[in-house]
């Protein structure tokens, strides 16, 4: 089962559903979970193939008639299309607990037995508070920290001689000698040193980059909707490819 599948598969009779609903459906899910900020219709058409449902004879024209609709329920400019944010929020509120949902509780459930060191289960235990609470900014936030204080203790358990050798670049001044000292780098510098030493992997860095990116997102005061599929991708990726991983 892909991704979009298990999102849409909780909504009852989706595939029976008429077209303009379907359209803002996999508009909400590209926004939302994809983190599009911009769709085309072929990424429109694209969801409908990747369900094998039909699509409409005319996914621009649909998408157009929802532009035209007033208040508009789709707005165009000149990047693309976006839901108006009053589509976002409703949608929001009207889909129905997804699968993911539950899975993503359970990951985090899971993840209480393993995990020993005190800090890591402050951060888990409110990650988990924040997420059942609908609180999805503060989730994000909690989640990042978990990752990341478990990228700083492997760091100082495993490859803290490595990382000093990357002293004089992206910021780092002295060499680290205590946890604290990481205080003193910007989390992004940490990333970078520990991938142009050699102890973060591509994909691994990948990963953190873009979760910190959605972490500061979630932080910064801003219009920004941070939904509950946001948090569960997060989430899910935060533990599954950095803390579950065997090798960074």
């Amino acid at each position: 089962m892909n991704d979009l599948e298990r999102f849409i598969d909780p909504i009852d009779g989706f595939t029976a559903r008429p077209h303009p609903y379907q359209i803002e459906v996999f508009a909400w899910y590209l926004h939302e979970v994809k983190r599009q900020d911009r769709f085309q219709p072929a990424d429109i058409g694209g969801c409908f193939d990747l369900l094998h449902v039909a699509r409409p004879a005319n996914v621009p024209q649909a998408i157009t008639r929802l532009c035209a609709k007033r208040p508009a329920r789709i707005i165009k400019d000149t990047h693309g299309y976006r839901l108006h944010q009053d589509v976002r929020r409703q949608l929001g509120a009207l889909l129905p607990v997804r699968a993911t949902s539950v899975a993503t509780t359970q990951l985090l459930n899971d993840l209480l037995k393993r995990v020993a060191d005190p800090a890591q289960k402050t951060f888990l235990v409110e990650t988990l508070v924040c997420y059942k609470h609908h609180a999805y900014r503060a989730a994000i936030v909690m989640a990042w920290n978990l990752a990341f204080s478990d990228v700083i203790d492997r760091i100082l358990a495993s490859h803290l001689t490595t990382f000093n050798t990357g002293v004089g670049t992206n910021n780092l001044k002295k060499p680290i000698a205590k946890r604290e000292d990481f205080e003193n780098v910007k989390e992004s510098d940490v990333i970078k040193i520990a991938r142009a030493t050699g102890i973060l992997g591509k994909e691994t860095t990948k990963t953190l980059e873009e979760k910190l990116s959605k972490r500061n997102t979630a932080a910064h005061p801003s219009t920004v909707i941070v939904s509950a599929a946001t948090a569960e991708e997060v989430i899910f990726d935060l533990v599954e490819n950095i803390i579950l991983k065997s090798v960074l």
